[in-house]
């Protein structure tokens, strides 16, 4: 289906995917979430300045408010995505990788984190909000994964100070719904946050780097349930090209 000069026109539904892909003659292509109707572009820039491609995303809501937070999506770089020789497409857990099988799922997504690849988390809020209460979500959200884990009390101790580090990154002021914040992990294994093409710092520690990624892709309790099914799915076509 073609998009025509007076109109945006859809380009294609993906199959078992929660979004669609939308193109006018003066717009690049973006994905339109279905719940909020915000709008992703379908590439964005790697580190190194190639392009990297969403992969999914979706939702985040406050459970029993179901009032919807912001959107965040999953990029890779395309040339780990589409090069059959690429780290991550040679993976074992990855070529093993089935969407419904929540252990082969945790397995890949674990592995995929933790190998020297890049993955960028796109975060966008739906309404108008500030950095204080985004980070304190997602501050909450990495407390709460450590008391999970039981750590031990130097790896906790570790922990804690990433955390505190990580809070330290964000910005105070207001964030609008045309701004976005970026998580870089680069193959070196710092994580790098943006807003937008502003950089606000950079973390090394680990566990944090991990385990906030992780909290958008394991299949217990993910902080966006719509953006990790999505990117699952994203995963499990590209498998099958």
């Amino acid at each position: 289906m073609m998009a025509t000069a007076a109109t945006v026109g859809v380009l294609s539904w993906q199959l078992g995917h929660s979004f669609v892909e939308a193109e006018s003659p003066t717009t690049s292509k973006t994905v339109i979430d279905p719940d909020s109707k915000a709008a992703f572009p379908r590439h964005i820039r790697s580190e190194d300045g190639s392009p990297a491609r969403l992969l999914g995303l979706g939702v985040r809501k406050i459970t029993f408010l179901r009032v919807q937070v912001y959107v965040v999506g999953l990029y890779m770089k395309e040339s780990d995505l589409d090069d059959h020789n690429s780290r991550f497409r040679a993976m074992p857990e990855v070529q093993k990788f089935q969407r419904t099988d929540q252990m082969s799922a945790d397995t890949a997504f674990k592995a995929i984190v933790q190998t020297p690849i890049e993955l960028i988390l796109r975060i966008a809020p739906v309404k108008e909000t500030n950095g204080p209460h985004l980070r304190d979500g997602f501050t909450r959200n990495l407390t709460q994964a450590a008391k999970t884990q039981k750590l031990s009390e130097p790896d906790n101790e570790e922990a804690m100070e990433g955390i505190m580090q990580f809070k330290n990154l964000f910005p105070k002021g207001k964030i609008s719904t045309n701004q976005a914040l970026i998580f870089r992990k680069s193959p070196d294994g710092s994580m790098t946050i943006q807003l937008d093409d502003e950089v606000l710092g950079t973390t090394r520690n680990r566990w944090v780097i991990e385990n906030f990624f992780l909290g958008y892709l394991r299949s217990d309790s993910p902080i966006s349930e719509k953006a990790r099914d999505s990117i699952a799915q994203g995963i499990q076509d590209l498998l099958l090209q």
